[in-house]
């Protein structure tokens, strides 16, 4: 005989299905809202950290964003014809993910990027132009049209000659756009064809890679700048150091206007001076009694000078006599509080 379910059997068994039925709905819904937002979710990886913030990479964007522009109008001038650089991404990521994007024949420059202040001399970055874009350059450069090659070869030495020569000029620009932040003397050490020889930087460091895009004609390629951890730290060390020092003397500035200010204040008030003949005391009922004709005994001699106060202070001591018919104190001392100056 077939076992009967209990009442509360039932009724759970519908619970789990309802259960299951909103589970279901809410994942469809979730699913549609996140295809609504559009929004890209980019996986982190919590072993091999970023070293650079959002506000880094934003600062970079916006250096070699202008860097572009200039550099376009620079081989625009060298070649003698139409160049369009324009900045795709910058992006963090791990050295050995660029340098295994890399064919074997390349066209590398390795700058020195000394930063100055710095006393390191390891400061450097390595500047990737695609082969088209190399071809392209040497044919113009030699009166051609900027065809590139459809073979897939190696430089030969005028060649490498010539780009040399070229890309100095090209990294020669970066100097100006750094200006604003630190002062930098980018200078090309020399050019690398093989990708596999580099040396300086391990596999496993960070490096931060800026990638750009060049058109010379109808020919277009990559141009790839790969900055190493290394050489970001001490820029940015030194930018806020810079930043640090500036806002120091931003303050002091602003000090002594502060003080400029309020000198300036006080010396358009108005100040009561009075010239103090001497003193002397005397008995209540003495001044009581007082009358036309008498005489007041002072502490002082016939000669003393007489003193200037400003407030309570004895600032002045002076010699009292007539100017335009009125009483007047020639100033012979200048005491400033009650000290001598």
């Amino acid at each position: 005989m077939a076992d009967v379910l209990s009442q509360s059997q039932i009724d759970a068994l519908l619970n789990s299905l309802i259960k299951h039925d909103d589970a279901a709905e809410n994942a469809v819904a979730d699913e549609i809202a996140a295809q609504e937002d559009g929004k890209k979710v980019k996986e982190y990886d919590f072993r091999s950290p970023k070293l650079f913030t959002r506000e880094h990479i934003k600062l970079l964007f916006g250096i070699y964003e202008n860097y572009a522009r200039i550099v376009s109008s620079q081989i625009t001038g060298l070649l003698q014809t139409y160049t369009l650089v324009e900045l795709l991404e910058v992006e963090e990521q791990k050295f050995y993910e660029f340098s295994n994007a890399l064919p074997d024949s390349v066209l590398l420059s390795v700058i020195d990027f000394p930063v100055r202040g710095d006393d390191d001399e390891e400061n450097f970055m390595f500047l990737d132009v695609a082969k088209e874009i190399g071809f392209c350059t040497v044919d113009k450069l030699l009166g051609g049209t900027g065809k590139p090659l459809d073979e897939d070869r190696d430089y030969t030495e005028i060649e490498l000659t010539l780009l040399e020569n070229f890309m100095r000029g090209v990294v020669g620009i970066m100097k100006n756009v750094w200006f604003d932040y630190v002062e930098v003397t980018p200078r090309l050490t020399k050019l690398e064809t093989n990708a596999r020889i580099l040396q300086g930087i391990s596999p496993d460091d960070n490096v931060v890679i800026v990638a750009m895009s060049i058109t010379v004609n109808e020919t277009q390629g990559r141009m790839n700048l790969c900055i190493p951890a290394s050489t970001l730290e001490v820029v940015f060390k030194m930018r806020a150091a810079q930043s640090k020092k500036n806002a120091r003397k931003e303050n002091i500035e602003a000090e002594m206007q502060r003080r400029r200010n309020i000198l300036g204040n006080i010396y358009n008030s108005d100040l009561e001076m009075r010239g103090v003949l001497g003193s002397v005391l005397i008995p209540a009922r003495e001044v009581v009694h007082l009358e036309i004709g008498d005489v007041i005994r002072l502490d002082k001699t016939e000669d003393s000078m007489v003193e200037l106060t400003v407030g309570e202070s004895v600032w002045f001591k002076g010699e009292i006599g007539l100017s335009n018919r009125r009483l007047a104190i020639a100033i012979r001392e200048c005491l400033k509080g009650g000290k001598d100056s």
